[in-house]
């Protein structure tokens, strides 16, 4: 799609500390697990990527954001209701997945959460072990839809079940799935270091698959 689509907001509400969850009436184009669509603000170069974090059949659109106070789109974001409309532009992106029959591992920190839920939505019965990496337990978006799978909540800055962890920290001691593609999303911070761990536990760069969110400090 080359042009805009004005989609109806559906539903908006707060996910997290500062996140939030946009259900837009779903478009007439089709889209795969793990694609982008690009959201627009009050000016032409406003618009800003977020990963559809609905499934493929799924009767909504949908993303979550993180409020950047002093962004420039998020604040713009953060002021709509259900009944506004927001152009949207897609779908494009590559971080899909490759083979449902393999073992994944899924890394995720903050809001890079959103393809993991994309990919079990659209393929259900995936042999899944997903890492969600957050600083506060208010953080872990989605987390009564991950119930089905090899689930690891991780939180930094409090404990959550009595234990304060970076992601990082448990992918250099856990039990991996057997030859897993890995899929990792979020910081960029995250994905160079547990490149790093990966590559040293013996799992080939050709099996990593990555979608870098943001640069900043995450622990």
């Amino acid at each position: 799609m080359t042009t805009p689509q004005a989609l109806r907001l559906l539903e908006h509400r707060p996910v997290g500390r500062d996140a939030f969850h946009l259900k837009l009436q779903r478009p007439d184009w089709t889209w795969k697990a793990g694609q982008l669509v690009s959201l627009g603000g009050k000016q032409p170069n406003d618009q800003r990527d977020y990963t559809i974090a609905s499934g493929e059949n799924d009767e909504t659109l949908d993303v979550i954001y993180r409020l950047i106070p002093h962004g420039i789109l998020t604040p713009y974001l953060r002021e709509k209701k259900a009944g506004d409309t927001l152009d949207v532009l897609g779908p494009y992106g590559r971080f899909t997945l490759r083979d449902p029959s393999r073992n994944i591992l899924f890394c995720a920190t903050g809001t890079g959460i959103a393809p993991c839920r994309a990919f079990l939505r659209s393929t259900p019965g995936l042999s899944l072990t997903l890492f969600h990496g957050v600083r506060y337990p208010e953080d872990l978006y989605f987390q009564d839809e991950f119930q089905s799978v090899d689930y690891h909540p991780f939180c930094s800055r409090e404990p959550y079940d009595g234990v304060t962890r970076r992601l990082t920290e448990a992918l250099r001691t856990c039990i991996l799935p057997e030859d897993p593609d890995v899929y990792l999303c979020g910081a960029n911070e995250m994905i160079y270091e547990a490149e790093e761990i990966l590559a040293g536990r013996g799992i080939s760069a050709k099996r990593i698959f990555k979608e870098p969110y943001y640069y900043r400090a995450w622990d």
